[in-house]
């Protein structure tokens, strides 16, 4: 279980570039670091904080999901490594778009992309199978054996019984639940599917308010919305309390404040909210506690609050380099990414 009280670092480990996204396994920790000029490196770093394999200077790389034993790694080329080696499987040169997120299913991979091109890879050779134009959805993800994808405007499910072609351009869909805000969203983060809900965050842009949204994914409709800030980011959910655990800020690339919500997964009422001095990013929750990251003027923290009443537990400044939101809970360690680093606490 990762620490209810206050951590120590273990192990820090230097990265080219600042940390992304991270992925793990009981055994590794995988990274994604971005750097200027729009390359990026992988890393596949041990529990004990031993570098396995690294591979460098990918151009155009901005997503990474780990999905049985491969790593897929999203930009204007689609990647497949072997995750235990690093070795390329294969790269597909996409037409139109980069590639935001995968997943596979049944011989297939669906890549959703920045625009509004959807695309299907063989699993095994990565050549592209379909490409369709379903207008702007760029998140993907498998709900009951079907392709689920959204947007900021709406959420679809597509029927797989058929080809994947044919459902998404001819069949009408099992579930099309389409819902406009008053507002307009520049960005959808990455959504939370739990029991059938499905919750997502979003950035307006200016001074607008965007929502935390819940969709009930079997009745095809939405559940709730809850109006809390320009940048609303991806929930981490806890089905068994009945809690759904969110980090909004105000507007402003120098905003240093936001507050933590606690909505209760069936209503979206407030159970608690806690504010923070330094911006947070995606939280996540484990041992009954919810955790959070961000920079700070001394480079960077680590939260953990109580995730019945929103107390603090601890605090935890962590290192000198700027501390980015990438934050992972395995086992017994809490993994904080940074610029140039990863933190190992525990």
């Amino acid at each position: 279980m990762p620490p209810r009280r206050t951590p120590e670092r273990e192990w820090r480990v230097d990265l080219r570039g600042t940390v992304f996204r991270m992925v793990a396994t009981d055994a590794t920790v995988y990274c994604l670091t971005l750097r200027s000029g729009g390359s990026g490196d992988v890393y596949a770093v041990r529990t004990d904080g031993v570098i396995q394999w690294h591979e460098a200077d990918l151009d155009g790389v901005g997503s990474l999901d780990y999905v049985a034993g491969r790593l897929y790694l999203g930009g204007r080329t689609f990647r497949a490594l072997e995750a235990d080696s690093g070795g390329e499987l294969f790269e597909t040169k996409l037409p139109d778009g980069r590639a935001y997120s995968a997943v596979e299913h049944r011989g297939t991979i669906y890549v959703a992309t920045n625009t509004d091109s959807f695309y299907g890879l063989d699993a095994d050779t990565g050549a592209i199978q379909w490409h369709a134009s379903i207008g702007g959805d760029h998140g993907v993800s498998i709900y009951r054996g079907q392709p689920l994808v959204s947007s900021p405007y709406r959420i679809r499910c597509y029927r797989s019984d058929r080809s994947p072609l044919t459902a998404l351009l001819g069949e009408p869909p099992a579930i099309h639940t389409s819902w406009q805000p008053p507002h307009q969203s520049v960005a959808v983060l990455w959504p939370a599917v739990v029991d059938g809900t499905l919750y997502r965050g979003a950035v307006g842009t200016d001074r607008s308010t965007v929502p935390l949204i819940a969709y009930d994914l079997d009745a095809g409709r939405r559940r709730w919305h809850r109006e809390l800030a320009s940048y609303v980011y991806t929930p981490a959910v806890d089905p068994d309390a009945g809690r759904v655990y969110t980090f909004a800020r105000p507007a402003g690339a120098r905003t240093s404040h936001g507050t933590v919500y606690a909505l209760d997964s069936a209503s979206g009422a407030t159970a608690w909210s806690q504010p923070l001095d330094f911006r947070a990013g995606c939280p996540v929750i484990a041992n009954e506690t919810v955790y959070l990251s961000g920079p700070d003027d001394d480079g960077g923290r680590v939260v953990a609050l109580d995730s019945s009443t929103g107390a603090v537990r601890w605090e935890a400044g962590v290192g000198d380099s700027q501390v980015s939101h990438a934050l992972l809970s395995v086992g017994e360690r809490l993994y904080v990414g940074g610029t140039g680093e990863m933190v190992a606490l525990a």
